[in-house]
């Protein structure tokens, strides 16, 4: 019956065109303009006529950024509009999937500037050869071979990986949200059998990690044999296991009598234009970071000297009325290492020294180590900042003295 009234309603409206009560050309011309006033709803910004009788608006780019396009004409304009919206809208390629993802977690908070840095940089890194994919198209299979193709090819760790997989879930499910693809992520992700085999491992020694205890002495005694505010703050990173980017943004007012106030940290991002910034972050790099961290009263006349060095200002190290960067204290530290002829170590491995020295002390309370470090769980302290700082001639030392052997 259905089928019927069907075919009769074809009947008819075959009469109707023959008949020439509707002109099959002017039916078309409708539809166009529908579908036409469909697309250009669809665009976000307004439209606008310049002084120079030039029409403009904006598109969205790959990259995620706005670009101003112009024509002589609306109706060009339009076009250009519309061109835009069923190639880039309608069908994005991955790459615009991240950046509408990133820009809309920048914009409501979510994530910082150097987050949004480091993300752009780790989809440079992962995400080349396929951000021009259309992400409608890409199967599940295919994003499985993409994976495990990257994880050989870029030999990657499963540390890298991670961040790559940050990645991936956050595109594909707010691809999913948009409606853009139908397949859970997650769902996909949980049936990816990985082997241990297939990520890089990576072997350090202990003296890429920390500085040994021949090479602490050396470089303490040339940092207090060369003061100047540099060196000043390399040797209190030594003394108290801060991290590079609280050190550098102490205020004046957070230094009082043994303790140093922690609660701030310093960020770093580059802007659309790949200009880098050393901003201050209200908020340390992890829920522990705020802390009083002790300095022992042999480590006063640090803080008193870099008091002298810098009276005035808003930050404790100051130069030329500018806060020092984080960057200054590691070329210095870099230097200095190839000047005592020190493997070269980042201020990182100084908070790592600072943390095995702690440990290794014995009958400090689990606690206070964790309040001193800004850590949360002692096993983060014991797994990443716990190394042996012996050489081998002190190992002998050591075991000499066992009788049993």
């Amino acid at each position: 019956m259905q089928y019927d009234q069907s075919a009769q309603n074809n009947d008819i409206l075959r009469f109707i065109i023959d008949s020439g009560m509707i002109n099959i050309n002017d039916v078309q011309n409708s539809m166009e303009a529908m579908k036409r006033k469909e697309l250009l709803e669809q665009h976000p910004y307004k439209i606008w006529q310049g002084k120079d009788g030039e029409w403009y608006t904006k598109l969205i780019a790959e990259d995620g950024t706005k670009k101003l396009r112009h024509r002589k004409t609306r109706n060009e304009l339009e076009n250009v509009i519309i061109e835009h919206v069923q190639n880039v809208m309608n069908c994005p390629t991955i790459e615009t999937v991240f950046y509408e993802w990133m820009n809309i977690r920048l914009e409501r908070g979510e994530i910082e500037r150097s987050t949004y840095s480091r993300y752009g940089r780790d989809f440079a890194r992962y995400f080349t050869k396929v951000k021009d994919c259309k992400i409608q198209f890409i199967t599940e299979l295919e994003l499985e071979d993409f994976i495990k193709r990257t994880i050989q090819e870029q030999k990657l760790t499963r540390k890298a990986f991670s961040n790559m997989r940050t990645l991936i879930y956050g595109i594909f499910r707010f691809a999913k949200k948009k409606k853009l693809i139908n397949f859970s992520i997650k769902t996909m992700m949980d049936d990816i059998e990985f082997s241990k085999n297939e990520f890089q491992k990576v072997c350090h020694e202990d003296n890429e990690q920390v500085f040994m205890l021949d090479e602490e002495a050396k470089m303490l005694k040339y940092l207090e044999d060369n003061q100047d505010l540099i060196n000043l703050g390399l040797l209190l990173l030594f003394k108290t296991g801060l991290r590079i980017g609280e050190l550098t943004s102490l205020n004046k007012e957070d230094i009082r009598e043994n303790t140093i106030h922690v609660s701030k940290t310093e960020t770093i991002y580059r802007d659309k234009e790949g200009k880098i910034h050393y901003d201050i972050k209200n908020f340390p790099k992890t829920e522990a970071g705020i802390r009083d961290v002790i300095v022992s009263d042999n480590c006063k006349w640090i803080l008193n000297k870099i008091r002298r060095l810098c009276p005035f200002g808003q930050y404790v190290f100051t130069k030329n009325n500018e806060r020092v960067r984080s960057y200054v204290f590691r070329t210095r530290l870099y230097s200095n290492c190839k000047k005592l002829d020190i493997v070269v170590k980042s201020p990182h491995k100084v908070r790592k020294t600072y943390g095995s020295k702690l440990y290794d002390s014995g009958g400090i309370p689990e606690s206070f180590m964790l309040e001193q470090m800004g850590h949360t769980d002692i096993s983060c302290l014991k797994k990443h900042y716990y190394y042996n700082r012996m050489n081998d001639e002190e190992k002998r030392e050591i075991l000499n003295q066992v009788n049993a052997l």
